[in-house]
């Protein structure tokens, strides 16, 4: 049964071109966790299509944290219209937690992150989670985004306080000067920064096309279908 909540929008900014952070409150007795996702609906919704009010959403804050932060990309459906005309203040609907995904028990795990664009929220929600309670895993994360302007979250999980943790960020249309990587994240990108590519677990999150590809690269690597994870971000 999925519990109901209502909750209020605290701050609304934007962190990435075209993308949002959204801060809300957290509701009393909301317990989750990191990795899980929402529904998040309006009672009265002022913009309409031929879609559902509501959505699903990955939930960016870890549980410790004290608001409920969410991360989404522009557009025009009648949902990200509503978000959009949301004012500090106004109540939205709030219907989890939800989902099965989270990180292994045993820490000493080590976990690769392949990551493209939004899909970079539950991500954040488990990684503060790791740094909230000092976890010792390894921990690689390999983020796509087109260009620099793109990327959510840059600088707050590039300084991400965790012993084993590298972030390696990737673009694929950036033609200006970049000291990062450049183009699709490959097979020869990930064994040039993990060394034992065959014991690792595997979290590949983002658009149908990018997990489809992902899926051929770990194939290619001879990677075992029970350590990858797959969350498609729409």
């Amino acid at each position: 049964m999925i519990t109901i909540y209502t909750t209020k929008l605290i701050s609304k900014s934007f962190i990435a071109e075209d993308t949002y952070q959204l801060l809300f409150e957290k509701p009393d007795q909301f317990e989750f966790i990191a990795g899980q996702y929402v529904f998040l609906d309006f009672a009265k919704p002022k913009n309409t299509d031929d879609r559902p009010s509501m959505r699903a959403m990955s939930i960016a804050s870890a549980p410790h944290e004290e608001k409920l932060i969410f991360v989404m990309r522009k557009s025009d459906s009648a949902f990200k219209k509503n978000i959009d005309a949301m004012m500090e203040g106004d109540e939205i609907i709030l219907k989890g937690p939800l989902g099965l995904v989270s990180l292994p028990e045993n820490l000493h795990q080590s976990i690769i992150y392949i990551i493209a664009g939004v899909g970079i929220t539950p991500v954040r929600s488990m990684l503060k989670q790791e740094e909230h309670i000092a976890s010792p895993r390894a921990i690689t994360l390999f983020y796509s985004n087109r260009t620099k302007s793109d990327i959510a979250l840059h600088d707050e999980l590039k300084s991400i306080s965790l012993p084993h943790y590298q972030m390696i960020n990737t673009l694929t249309r950036e033609d200006g000067e970049w000291d990062g990587e450049k183009g699709r994240i490959n097979g020869e990108m990930i064994k040039k920064y993990v060394d034992d590519i065959a014991n690792q677990m595997y979290y590949v999150v983002g658009t149908k096309d990018f997990i489809t590809s992902m899926q051929q690269v770990l194939e290619d690597l001879n990677i075992e279908k029970t350590k990858i994870h797959f969350d498609n971000f729409g």
